[in-house]
């Protein structure tokens, strides 16, 4: 689609179709208001209008998940994962490591205050231990402490063995 001039056949034939409808000939005199066109991104208006013309929408219908698609995809349901799952839960591993990990949003701290490890598990256990699950600081494994967007403001997450 393109914008160009109209030209006479145009005219002729839009004056040709309001004589066949019974209707004059627009003239330059008329004080009928002047149409343009535009584009631009659509407004609330014109949105709501449209979603009123549209009319019912198609409903939203069942699909398969991801995982069941796509036979490599994580968390898919192949046959042996599927036959596995039957026979019962997959038994943990030796020498896997479980955390609770809790997040603190600490304000009026920076970055250079929590910045050596010795810095942060003084911290922690002056002012967030209480709060923990671990009983001392020999449960808390790693202390990772990240500056938020907000000025003077971090993120601590507290690494804790289960």
């Amino acid at each position: 689609m393109a914008y160009t001039p109209v030209g006479h056949q145009t005219l002729a034939a839009i004056t040709d179709e309001l004589e066949v409808l019974g209707k004059p000939p627009p003239s330059a005199d008329d004080d009928a208001p002047e149409v343009s066109v535009v584009e631009g991104p659509a407004g609330r208006e014109t949105l709501a209008l449209i979603a009123d013309l549209a009319g019912p929408m198609r409903g939203s219908q069942p699909t398969l998940d991801y995982g069941d698609r796509i036979s490599n995809a994580p968390g898919s349901i192949t046959p042996s994962r599927a036959r596995a799952a039957a026979k019962g839960p997959t038994p943990i591993r030796a020498g896997l490591a479980i955390f609770e990990m809790l997040t603190f949003v600490v304000q009026g701290a920076d970055v250079a205050s929590l910045a050596s490890d010795a810095q942060r598990r003084r911290f922690v256990e002056a002012h967030l231990l209480q709060r923990l699950p671990a009983k001392n600081l020999e449960q808390v494994d790693r202390i990772d402490v990240t500056p938020w967007t907000v000025q003077d403001t971090l993120v601590v997450r507290v690494w804790c063995k289960v």
